[in-house]
C-alpha cells in the first residue's frame, strides 16, 4: 500500500479526528480510504449517468416510449398519494 502526505485545514482535521474518536473509523488512514472509496463510487455513478444521458440524447425516446413513461410516472404518483 502506498503512503502519501496530505494537507488538511484545521476544520477538516478536527472532523477527521472526531470521526475516529467516535469510533466511526479505526484510524485517520481508514477514514481517508473510506472517503476516497465514496468519491470513487460517486465518480462512477456520474460516469454512468453521463453515458445514459449521452445515449438518450443520441437516440431520443419515441413518442410511444414517452407515453409509457408518463403513464408509469402518473401511476407512481397515484400510489404515493
Amino acid at each position: 500500500m502506498s503512503q502519501i502526505a496530505v494537507r488538511l485545514t484545521e476544520e477538516q482535521l478536527r472532523l477527521l479526528d472526531a470521526a475516529v474518536a467516535q469510533g466511526a473509523f479505526g484510524s485517520r488512514a481508514e477514514a481517508v480510504r473510506v472517503a476516497i472509496g465514496l468519491l470513487e463510487d460517486e465518480l462512477r455513478e456520474t460516469r454512468v449517468a453521463d453515458s445514459y444521458r449521452a445515449a438518450y440524447t443520441a437516440t431520443p425516446l419515441t413518442a410511444g416510449e414517452t407515453r409509457v413513461l408518463d403513464a408509469a410516472a402518473a401511476l407512481a404518483g397515484d400510489a404515493m398519494s
